[in-house]
């Protein structure tokens, strides 16, 4: 008793479709994988209106977004889909961005990612952290679409 399997589906950001009525699950030919095209960055800030600020900037200047109020919450993020570039405040609760950079190099997946530290701590005062590139606020939005198309 075989039962036919009828199959439409569409997906919308990344994922595989198929335009078959007819369920083949050996025949990969009928896939069609998407690719985004724009470089994906995490903005890790625990002040709301300036994350929010910053996505938007950053969305506006080309760039696919994603946000963190805290280091723990974006390792986790970093993890599951990791971003191109990861602008870094640091100083935040739970997990501040000394904690994340530590957590950051020691991770096979996340080690390779440059970050741009975006923070109010004197740049003479960030010691050895690592960023590709630092600025201090209050920031110029250029300098921070500047030095993340250079990350890139």
């Amino acid at each position: 008793m075989a039962r036919d399997v009828r199959a439409r589906t569409r997906t919308m950001m990344g994922t595989a479709t198929t335009d078959s009525t007819q369920a083949n699950w050996h025949d990969t030919r009928a896939l069609r994988y998407k690719r985004t095209r724009r470089a994906r960055v995490l903005i890790v800030e625990d002040d709301p209106n300036l994350r929010e600020f910053m996505a938007q900037l950053l969305t506006d200047a080309g760039f696919d977004t994603d946000v963190a109020s805290n280091g723990q919450d974006a390792l986790d993020k970093a993890h599951v889909n990791p971003p191109r570039v990861i602008v870094l405040d640091m100083m935040m609760p739970v997990m501040d961005g000394w904690a994340f950079r530590a957590h950051q190099r020691c991770s096979v997946t996340l080690a390779a990612i440059p970050v741009v530290i975006l923070s109010a701590v004197p740049l003479a005062h960030l010691g050895n952290v690592g960023a590709a590139a630092a600025l201090q606020k209050p920031f110029h939005e250029n300098e921070l679409v500047a030095a993340i198309r250079a990350n890139c």
